[in-house]
């Protein structure tokens, strides 16, 4: 079984091949860490992002999307609920006498869920899969969550199967 670390290198070397990431600043010497969207990637991230959009103004009469500076008044952060609102809820476990941020233990839960679904997938007979749940098992996941500062952040999850 290839570790996490292989699966990540060969992620991302597929990615360079096939045009939706390069190292930036490549024809300089490069930056390590550091990738620009190639002619593949930049139409995918564009596709996503317009999914989002959609998704998220068009389909609800109630939302509005503006594109606002990210500098303003301090006053603006406040009264939209930024400063006040959005915290890392933190758990103390008086035992170890260490802290936790709750959506790091509930994202490990769900990891812990996912493994014994899939655990309980494979554990199925061929016979009782239909065509769409072998299609569904094999497609890649798009995974969207909000970061502290507002900022929403996509994953592609590709299964192994």
């Amino acid at each position: 079984m290839a570790s996490q670390e292989d699966v990540f290198k060969q992620l991302v070397s597929h990615c360079k091949e096939y045009g939706f990431v390069f190292p930036s600043s490549e024809i300089y010497g490069g930056l390590g860490a550091v990738y620009d969207y190639g002619q593949n990637g930049v139409e995918l991230k564009n596709n996503i992002k317009k999914f989002w959009w959609d998704s998220m103004t068009l389909l609800h009469q109630n939302i509005v999307g503006i594109d606002a500076a990210i500098f303003m008044d301090p006053t603006t952060w406040k009264a939209s609920g930024h400063v006040d609102a959005f915290n890392d809820p933190l758990i103390d476990n008086r035992d170890s006498k260490k802290r936790y941020r709750a959506d790091v233990l509930i994202e490990d839960q769900i990891a812990k869920y996912d493994d014994k679904i899939n655990k309980e997938v494979e554990k199925l007979p061929r016979s009782l899969e239909t065509p769409l749940m072998r299609r569904s098992l094999k497609a890649p996941t798009l995974v969207c969550w909000n970061t502290l500062r507002n900022v929403t952040l996509f994953m592609l999850v590709l299964q192994k199967h």
